[in-house]
């Protein structure tokens, strides 16, 4: 959770984490702002419409997909007149499986988990259960847990009472989630901490993955492979 609000690193408007519609960047996968002059790094969060709507779509996807689909790499940087050296780790989807007209599709190599990223940007993350609902033809849903976090304001009244929709209403920020509702989120309100506007809460939903994710998935998942951790331990490669 922030010390402060979440702030869309594109539009600046409030973000309600909900899965398959908005995400975030934490500062420690070191992600460069490769479209902006000073390669500044990107922290925070953002509305996947907000992504998909900036011209800078493209070199986000890039950039994301290189920390994404490797196991790390060495970035230099300029800070008080010096190069800096950092490793930005990797998170492992480097198997590519699928490549389409709008998404990749790679899986991890070192657990059962498949990332599909649109070239417009936006991810989503599958692990074995929502990739056995696709096998099955169901909707897969994604359910990230209890959320933390800080409202930029007093909230509205009766909070606990509220829908997903009437809180979105209420933070201004309902046309950052198009679509929404073809998603059946599941939203379900925890806690509130009035001194500090903390808002624990919980969405679950189906993500709108791409038709040619979900087609080739359905055709993908009944013949996988689980990794083989034993393998793993020996540092073989697996079948």
């Amino acid at each position: 959770m922030s010390n402060e609000h979440a702030s869309c690193v594109f539009c600046g408007e409030f973000v309600l984490h909900i899965p398959g519609w908005a995400s975030s960047v934490p500062s420690y996968r070191l992600m460069r702002a490769t479209w902006q002059e000073d390669h500044a790094f990107v922290v925070g969060s953002l509305h996947f419409s907000c992504l998909r709507a900036s011209p800078a779509r493209s070199e986000f996807a890039a950039e994301f997909a290189q920390i994404a689909t490797g196991h790390g790499r060495e970035i230099t940087y300029q800070a008080a007149g010096e190069t800096q050296t950092l490793i930005q780790p990797g998170l492992g989807y480097v198997e590519q499986i699928f490549r389409g007209d709008e998404c990749t599709i790679h899986r991890s190599d070192t657990r059962d988990s498949w990332l599909v990223q649109e070239h417009a940007g936006p991810w989503y993350v599958l692990d074995r259960p929502q990739l056995e609902d696709i096998a099955q033809g169901k909707q897969p849903r994604l359910d990230p847990g209890v959320e933390r976090i800080v409202l930029p304001g007093e909230p509205m009244a009766n909070l606990a009472d509220a829908t997903l929709t009437e809180l979105l209403d209420s933070l201004g920020v309902t046309d950052r989630y198009p679509g929404l509702a073809a998603g059946e989120p599941e939203y379900e309100f925890w806690k509130y901490f009035a001194p500090k506007r903390v808002l624990e809460y919980a969405v679950i939903a189906t993500p709108p993955l791409p038709t040619e994710a979900t087609t080739f998935l359905r055709g993908y998942a009944p013949g996988y492979q689980p990794i083989d951790f034993d393998a793993l331990e020996r540092d073989e490669p697996r079948s």
